[in-house]
């Protein structure tokens, strides 16, 4: 459905979710919102699923943020917790997927765009991209946990520079301050993210599944993150996809994986 205000298209094992406001800036309200969250639901439970790339729908914009004309009429603490919980729920979700997230970033991703890019395990940034968090400007700090998840990604001062100033880097800035992981040609960010998802197709889903577990324990600082990625680690050992890798680098063959 062309007009939808989320665009979803199954290529092989990845899924690639398409905000569709471009005319609003691929800005997020109540209802895209939840079509994220739907759309998430559907992903539970699929094994033959390995990444979710999330881009933007025309040339300019990866995603604006939260909306800010609807969200102008919230008049109560409540409301407002009920609907920047949506998207909090949305990041939090994205990052427990057992797949790997992978944000095409195909134009400005500022405010909750940039938090949502944040979301994702890895970020491909076409060369025009811009990526900034300006809500200090609107008297604000980032609604959707973004700032927790800044601090992880590229450090305390890096994040305070950002946070502080409000100012949109480009692409290449961005790179270099870890805040993406690749940058591609205009017009290429989600084929580049595409090609970054045939690469994780070929692992092991559990190891995959294991892998975004410890990186995101370990990213909060609990000492028992070891003893989790240490538990992790016996249990993938005894499974039959690494009895398959192991059988397969011996016949010097490509593994098939079964997630077992």
């Amino acid at each position: 459905m062309p007009d939808a205000i989320l665009l979803a298209e199954r290529r092989g094992a990845t899924l690639v979710l398409r905000l569709n406001r471009p005319d609003a800036g691929n800005a997020i309200d109540r209802h895209l919102a939840q079509a994220l969250l739907e759309q998430l639901d559907q992903c539970e439970g699929d094994a033959s699923l390995r990444a979710i790339v999330i881009t933007g729908s025309g040339e300019r914009f990866f995603c604006t943020g939260g909306d800010v004309k609807a969200y102008a009429k919230l008049e109560s603490a409540a409301e407002l917790e009920r609907v920047f919980g949506l998207m909090r729920e949305v990041c939090d979700r994205l990052e427990r997927l057992p797949c790997a997230v992978i944000a095409a970033i195909n134009g400005y991703a500022v405010g909750g765009g940039a938090e949502l890019s944040l979301a994702c395990d890895l970020r491909v940034a076409q060369e025009s991209a811009q990526i900034g968090f300006p809500q200090s400007r609107l008297g604000l700090i980032p609604g959707w946990d973004g700032a927790q998840r800044l601090v992880r990604t590229v450090g305390r001062s890096r994040a305070a520079l950002l946070l502080f100033s409000g100012l949109r880097i480009n692409a290449r800035e961005a790179l270099a301050q870890g805040l993406v992981d690749e940058v591609a040609p205009d017009g290429q960010a989600l084929t580049a993210a595409l090609a970054l998802a045939d690469t994780v197709a070929e692992v092991a889903p559990l190891s995959l599944a294991a892998i975004k577990d410890v990186l995101r324990d370990g990213a909060s600082g609990d000492p028992a993150a070891r003893a989790g990625a240490r538990e992790a680690f016996s249990r993938l050992w005894f499974t039959e996809d690494h009895r398959e890798a192991e059988k397969a680098f011996a016949e010097k063959r490509a593994p098939q994986f079964r997630g077992r």
